[in-house]
């Protein structure tokens, strides 16, 4: 990419005041109302603008790559905003979850995927991040790949105490890309990183397997 497009393309600041904020609701995640204030591209202010928005902070995605059979664990469980958009509630997602406070990130991955699969990751990369619904949301997302051995993949898997019920899935990744194409399945997180492993996940892994002791 040429200097001149980069900058054009690349994300950038912009000069902002926040002059209030006001919390309209506490539940899993707060939801918060803030006036602001913030420069324009014409180099004039917008002065006074309310912006709702949920309080989420960062969250781990795994991508839990079998070289061996050339195949990915993706999970299945009920997610309330699948049910009401689109009428699918078993959705089929990456193993994923929020960073707890002063958790590493990596960790938390770790965790994320072991809590969900039953798995243990060998090995652990971050591959991009990337910002969810920034219309609406502070969550930043951060999507590793982790390489796996499957034969400890439990049938069922998820935490009792936040009523989870999950069923890990181990699909060719052939398969993976096919259900994203024709549109079988519809997670952001899961539609994303499919896209970005067809295109650099497998060297990405054999990067990774070079970093794993010889047996």
């Amino acid at each position: 990419m040429s200097h001149s497009f980069r900058d054009q393309l690349a994300d950038q600041t912009l000069a902002f005041e926040i002059d209030s904020k006001e919390r309209l609701a506490d539940a899993f995640w707060p939801f918060t109302r803030a006036v602001l204030n913030h420069e324009r591209f014409d180099g004039s202010r917008a002065e006074n603008i309310s912006r709702d928005f949920l309080e989420t902070g960062d969250v781990a995605i795994v991508i839990p790559y079998d070289p061996k059979s050339d195949s990915i664990v993706v999970i299945r469980q009920f997610r309330i905003g699948a049910a009401i958009a689109v009428g699918r509630a078993a959705a089929v997602e990456f193993p994923a979850g929020l960073v707890d406070d002063g958790e590493a990130i990596d960790a938390a991955a770790a965790r994320e995927l072991k809590e969900e699969t039953g798995l243990d990751a060998l090995t652990l990369s971050q591959c991009y991040s990337f910002l969810s619904t920034p219309g609406l949301t502070t969550e930043h997302a951060h999507v590793f790949l982790a390489i796996v051995d499957p034969n400890q993949l439990q049938s069922h898997a998820g935490r009792e105490d936040e009523d989870e019920d999950i069923h890990p899935i181990l699909a060719p990744v052939e398969e993976l890309i096919r259900a994203v194409d024709e549109g079988w399945v519809e997670n952001g997180f899961l539609v994303s990183g499919i896209h970005w492993f067809a295109r650099k996940g497998r060297a990405k892994a054999q990067a990774l397997l070079g970093t794993l002791p010889s047996d």
